[in-house]
């Protein structure tokens, strides 16, 4: 009889949550790779007790739950997952069976945190971990050089930990939820995407950049600030979440083209003395379509400007390597960061 416990046999399984601290079923199996961290933090007393080794058993400490994923393959039914987990709002999708999904974070309020439950575990159903109150801290979105599929990098980070073979924090609702990988969703690929950089807002439709762009890297990062509450619940649950600052940058590795060096270019931009603001968007449009006419799609787009160039080689060339820091603009974009996303992931299956 085979071991028990094949790496291949890790599932990672996400369902949102409607409010904090309430587990449900997860709703959705992910491609993802990687494993959680579950850090108790048993740490043992630093006393005196007339030995050279431990004696005094050791206590626990609200516990440290990160999870370090990555999915090699973006699909564009993982957007919503992805930007939900990162920005929050509650945001639910209009249309059907074309799914419109619209990303706008406030910056000048605070959106309402969306927390998810996620399931992980592998064939030994006694050995299931189900976590609370999952969020990102961190995204990156990476298109490859070689036009292939885009890369994701996550750091989620969970409020709480049960699991099927707990005493103490057993898991409810049971898991696994007997959930399988959708086998056929839709890639998002560097080459079904293009870059747009504008001087103005408006200009955007009439301003991509062309022979350019090798590769791009999109970075969010979330500040949070763990609340625990003694509220006699003879737990180490997290009660809430505070909200700290948010950083959005754009990197982007372009060929030496007339737009990117070169007076009135955007190094140019770059290296002006007074900042110059740039508006910055990317589009990418699958061959696939969902449903007649309507084909999947992804668009984004920041007011940005430019805070370092670094310079590199791709095969036999120079290049270019600009960083954007994303910034709140009121008034052309309406805020830091939009997102629109079409695909054929119904609001129930988030």
């Amino acid at each position: 009889m085979p071991i028990a416990g094949f790496v291949r046999m890790r599932r990672h399984q996400f369902g949102r949550q409607a409010s904090l601290g309430t587990r449900i079923a997860a709703k959705k199996a992910y491609p993802f790779k990687g494993v959680p961290s579950h850090n108790l933090n048993w740490t043992d007393p630093d006393i005196d007790t007339g030995s050279i080794d431990p004696i005094a058993a050791p206590y626990r400490l609200a516990p440290d739950l990160t999870a370090p994923l990555t999915d090699p393959a973006l699909r564009y039914n993982s957007l919503p997952l992805l930007l939900s987990a990162v920005f929050g709002a509650n945001v639910t999708p209009t249309g059907g069976p074309a799914e419109t999904w619209v990303f706008a974070p406030a910056s000048t309020t605070v959106d309402p945190i969306d927390v998810y439950t996620y399931e992980f575990g592998d064939d030994v159903v006694t050995d299931w971990f189900q976590y609370a109150d999952a969020m990102l801290e961190s995204l990156e979105v990476t298109g490859p050089e070689g036009l292939g599929p885009l890369t994701t990098s996550m750091g989620w980070r969970m409020g709480s930990i049960f699991s099927s073979g707990s005493t103490d924090a057993p898991d409810a609702p049971t898991v696994p939820t007997a959930l399988d990988v959708t086998p056929n969703e839709t890639i998002v690929y560097l080459k079904d995407g293009g870059i747009y950089v504008a001087s103005d807002p408006y200009d955007l439709d009439g301003s991509q950049i062309s022979d350019a762009l090798h590769t791009f890297t999109l970075r969010i990062t979330n500040t949070l600030d763990l609340k625990r509450f003694a509220n006699a619940s003879q737990v180490f649950d997290v009660s809430d979440y505070g909200r700290g600052a948010r950083a959005i940058e754009l990197e982007a590795t372009y060929a030496k083209t007339s737009d990117i060096v070169g007076t009135g270019s955007e190094s140019d931009a770059w290296m002006r003395d007074q900042s110059q603001d740039r508006w910055i968007q990317m589009r990418f449009e699958s061959t696939e379509e969902v449903t007649g006419g309507t084909p999947y799609s992804w668009v984004f787009a920041l007011p940005a400007r430019y805070f370092t160039r670094t310079e590199g080689d791709v095969g036999g060339n120079t290049v270019v390597v600009l960083t954007a820091h994303a910034w709140y603009d009121p008034d052309g974009l309406g805020g830091v960061f939009t997102s629109t996303v079409v695909n054929s992931l119904a609001a129930g299956s988030l």
